[in-house]
């Protein structure tokens, strides 16, 4: 397909879905803007690498107290993304960049909910199947006509 019927698609696509999908439609887009942009094997390895080491040290800056926003922390990401891009010499154009960065930080929180959703289950089922330690009540019949004899 020519990149400009993929262009005309992406257009439409990105109208049709956003409204509908929300989030969802920026990771359509996303891949077919990669697709569009012939984006494959090493050279998408070394992108998402990039991509996920920029945000990492975003977040990272940002626990740290000297980035304070969601945008400043996304600037930040892109700003370092597009110099280490740079330096390994591929080219990636900045609203796709700005896509990948939203993609991988909606993957990440994604993966962290479910994981957090699984936790939750298996720590409900755990409590459920627990069965709690029970010790017989003792009473002080039980202990009448014992008889204790010492040895010796």
């Amino acid at each position: 397909m020519e990149a400009g019927v993929l262009n005309l698609l992406l257009g439409i696509g990105s109208a049709l879905l956003i409204p509908i999908a929300g989030s969802t439609a920026k990771f359509v887009s996303q891949r077919l803007q990669m697709q569009s942009l012939k984006i494959k094997g090493d050279v998408w390895e070394k992108t998402q690498l990039v991509v996920k080491t920029a945000i990492y040290s975003a977040e990272q800056r940002g626990k740290s107290g000297k980035l304070t926003t969601n945008i400043s922390k996304k600037n930040h990401a892109l700003k370092l993304a597009k110099v280490l891009l740079d330096k390994q010499k591929i080219k990636v154009d900045p609203g796709v960049l700005s896509e990948l960065i939203e993609a991988n930080i909606w993957e990440e929180m994604s993966s962290s909910e479910e994981i957090a959703s699984t936790l939750a289950e298996s720590k409900e089922e755990l409590q459920d199947n627990a069965k709690p330690e029970v010790k017989p009540e003792e009473k002080l019949e039980d202990f009448k006509g014992e008889i204790i004899e010492a040895v010796g």
